[in-house]
């Protein structure tokens, strides 16, 4: 019988997903502004800045967090557009259309983005109600700012928004963004119209409906049009692919033609608000760092949900935190790919039959921060060393609980744990003592003892000296499930932009 035998079932979560209406564009301005100081020093004072707002102090060079918000103003919008609201007689609403949390590290050239689906249901900060984040900046920019920070406890250093025309503008000003459809698509609420499978340059006017498109349909070989059921989530997988396209050509293009790159800055001056302490020396710094940003160097997370039905009949995401956590980690400063005690569901059995081990095991790993699942007996009570069963992509996750079990422990890779849910199993053995506070450090003597004992995974190669080589491979890796229908990517061999 396997260690999974006592797990229960539990829901599935929403995997990573990437929002990225404002930060591409963003970045792709950064950049402009670091190529024409002069010319930047003059046009930074015409930049509208949004007073008031209190955000967390940054020292200058170190990382710092962008709060990107694109609102919901249809202003400027052509009245007999589809998008400007005549289609559902939405006229807009001082709300948020696009909220995210762009990253940046100038001294080790990285930049992260979080995005945050519109329809989370959280506590909106100083109001006493709990509503879509999207409502937040109703209330003011420092509303949503608080309410970021206090859900999420993650640091707003700057501000940054801009708003349906200001990125139309951005897109034309590069030139606009080449997308391949494989298949005719449209969204009559957005107005989005693509008629045939064909590579488009998107002009800011077809990229603001298409990143706008949370009904999107798609004309099925069947012949029949299907659409796309996962409205806002579905949304962002596109966006994915459009931030990257975005990024490539504004980068890899438009930043190499004066013309092009006056256009861009111009857009930017016009279109884009800023807080008060983002100063000219912080972006061209920035810029500077980023002067050849790969755009497939930009990391992607989101916070991954769960649908809800309100009491009031409408349909909103929860916020699951403890998924979220190893995510939040590397916008509060941690490296990426940091395991937190919070993201790790742990089930804990007694393999020894010592009374009260399982327990006092699971209070003790709940104490630092480990989702305790389930603390039972184990199938036997003969187990000498402690063990920690993984399944497919949670080997980072069972060696840092090992790292907190005094003397380690043994890793083992169980199949029967490769179910998403089903966390990690620590069967505790004769061997067991104690439970420390801090993972024991790498290298340490506890550290050295945790031991992997078997492996899922293994290959067998012939030499040409007829020597065979067996290699061992522990899975640490989980496979980004595509949320929705997606597209914009060309196939291999096809030519697009």
């Amino acid at each position: 019988m396997t260690a999974a035998h006592h797990l229960r079932a539990r829901r599935r979560t929403w995997p990573q997903r990437l929002i990225t209406l404002v930060g591409c564009l963003f970045v792709a301005v950064c950049v402009g502004f670091a190529s024409v100081a002069g010319y930047i020093g003059v046009k930074y004072g015409q930049i509208h800045r949004v007073p008031d707002i209190d955000l967390a102090d940054q020292a200058a060079g170190e990382p710092a967090n962008f709060l990107l918000v694109g609102t919901d103003s249809r202003e400027g919008i052509d009245p007999s557009d589809p998008d400007a609201g005549g289609f559902l007689g939405d006229t807009g609403c001082n709300c948020t259309d696009t909220i995210m949390v762009l990253r940046v590290d100038p001294k080790a050239k990285r930049a992260y983005i979080l995005s945050f689906p519109r329809d989370l249901y959280l506590p909106i900060s100083g109001t006493g109600e709990t509503q879509r984040i999207n409502t937040a900046h109703a209330h003011g920019v420092q509303t949503l700012i608080d309410t970021i920070q206090d859900n999420f406890d993650i640091p707003i250093h700057h501000y940054v928004e801009i708003d349906f025309v200001g990125f139309e503008k951005l897109v034309d000003a590069v030139g606009g963004v080449p997308m391949w459809f494989d298949a005719p698509v449209r969204d009559r609420h957005t107005g989005l119209d693509i008629p045939a499978a064909e590579c488009q340059v998107l002009n800011g006017e077809q990229a603001r409906r298409f990143v706008r498109s949370r009904y999107l349909e798609y004309l099925g070989a069947d012949g029949d049009w299907h659409g796309d059921p996962t409205a806002d989530l579905g949304r962002i997988t596109r966006q994915q692919v459009f931030v990257r396209r975005a990024v490539a050509k504004a980068v890899g293009e438009g930043l190499t033609n004066p013309a092009t790159l006056n256009e861009l800055v111009s857009a930017g001056v016009a279109n884009v608000s800023l807080d008060e302490k983002l100063d000219a020396g912080d972006l061209l710094s920035i810029g500077s760092a980023f002067a050849k940003f790969d755009s497939d160097d930009l990391v992607g997370y989101s916070i991954p949900t769960e649908s809800m039905t309100t009491s009031a009949g409408a349909m909103v995401e929860l916020p699951l935190m403890r998924k979220a956590a190893n995510a939040l980690a590397v916008f509060r400063g941690l490296p990426a790919g940091t395991i937190t005690p919070e993201s790790v569901d742990v089930t804990v059995l007694n393999g020894s039959g010592k009374p009260g081990q399982a327990a006092d095991a699971a209070g003790a790993l709940g104490t630092i921060g480990f989702h305790i699942l389930e603390v039972a007996s184990y199938d036997t009570e003969d187990v000498r060393r402690t063990t920690v069963y993984f399944g497919y992509g949670t080997y980072a996750s069972a060696r840092l609980v090992a790292r907190h079990i005094t003397g380690g422990a043994a890793l083992e890779y169980d199949p029967s744990l490769n179910d998403a849910d089903s966390g990690v199993v620590v069967v505790t053995g004769s061997d067991f003592t104690t439970i420390h506070d801090q993972p024991a450090p790498k290298g340490s003597a506890d550290d050295l003892l945790v031991t992997t004992t078997t492996a899922p995974e293994e290959s067998t190669t012939t030499g040409e000296d007829g020597a065979t080589t067996t290699t061992t491979t522990v899975p640490d890796t989980t496979t980004t499930t595509v949320v929705g229908y997606s597209t914009g990517e060309p196939p291999d061999g096809t030519d697009c932009g």
